[in-house]
């Protein structure tokens, strides 16, 4: 051994060393894997680089986890829009009430949004409630058409879920208006006939140059959750809608919560003082060049 050793050019010590770096990389390598599986387990649709700067791996950089996800083949596979369920409409019956407007609390300002999900060759329909402070979705219904009761379903829910039917006037309940709005889900006399009950009030953007909160909401339900599972019927998907809503509220880390998971943040600020928990402003984009009151946009 000592001769092919001198041969090789390389020590008996040298050698041992550079064994025991590759069992202690394969070690690290099959740890990394398995937290990647369990984090996928979860959240299917979550990147290489949201899993190492959320849950932070020790003695490992961040390319290098990277790397060795990409070898064992956990890219993400993108998934793409192919129909449009809002539109920009000149048919707003209600005023903007969210214009630079504060929030530090939740049920503060909700906001609603209409998606779709293709089972073979046709689509359901999914509307999410989502409290914009804590980006928790409060409510949520999935049905095999657009009439407006899916709305009513996703709104009764999202009540339960607080536990209140009467909000004295402080939440406000935001939807751009779309072209259907002229008749649609959200102008309902049911919804807002609802909406009048609980004391919340009404909010509408005329044109809608961005929908961020709720539409994100909807991207990351669909993609990075239902799209990587085989659903082909109806009834799983509504299985499988509800897996992916508590998934995201009680576990799915967003950086701009302090990478605490919707409920999670909730937790923390109700430990707060009012006057201490973090302020959020909604604004308008490009407010010096806006002058209707219509127009809005509510980014994160």
């Amino acid at each position: 051994m000592k001769a092919l050793y001198a041969h090789c050019g390389i020590t008996k010590q040298a050698h041992y060393q550079q064994l025991s770096r590759a069992v202690s990389w394969q070690q690290k390598e099959a740890v990394m894997v398995g937290l990647m599986l369990q984090i996928r387990e979860i959240h299917p649709g979550m990147g290489l680089r949201t899993m190492y700067e959320i849950y932070a791996p020790e003695g490992i950089g961040r390319d290098a986890f990277i790397s060795i996800g990409l070898h064992y083949g956990f890219r993400v596979k993108a998934f793409g829009n192919e129909t449009r369920t809002t539109f920009s409409s000149p048919y707003a019956r209600y005023p903007n009430l969210l214009s630079d407007r504060i929030i530090q609390g939740v049920n503060q300002v909700w906001t609603s949004d209409l998606t779709y999900f293709r089972l073979g060759n046709r689509f359901a329909y999914i509307v999410f409630i989502m409290d914009v402070y804590s980006r928790l979705i409060v409510g949520y219904w999935v049905a095999e058409h657009m009439r407006a009761e899916n709305n009513l379903q996703a709104l009764q829910r999202a009540f339960r879920k607080r536990g209140t039917r009467q909000f004295a006037h402080q939440l406000i309940h935001h939807r751009p208006a779309t072209r259907s709005d002229r008749g649609g889900q959200y102008i309902s006399e049911l919804y807002t006939q609802a909406l009048a009950k609980a004391q919340v009030r009404i909010s509408m953007c005329q044109l809608v140059y961005e929908n961020a909160h709720v539409e994100r909401v909807n991207g990351t339900i669909k993609n990075q959750y239902l799209a990587h599972w085989n659903i082909t019927s109806f009834a799983q998907l509504q299985k499988r809608l509800k897996q992916a809503v508590e998934a995201y509220n009680e576990s799915k880390p967003h950086t701009a919560l302090g990478k605490k998971s919707p409920q999670a943040f909730e937790r923390y600020v109700s430990q707060l003082p009012r006057k201490e928990r973090p302020r959020m402003r909604i604004w308008t984009e490009n407010s010096a060049q806006i002058t209707d009151p219509n127009q809005c946009i509510i980014p994160f």
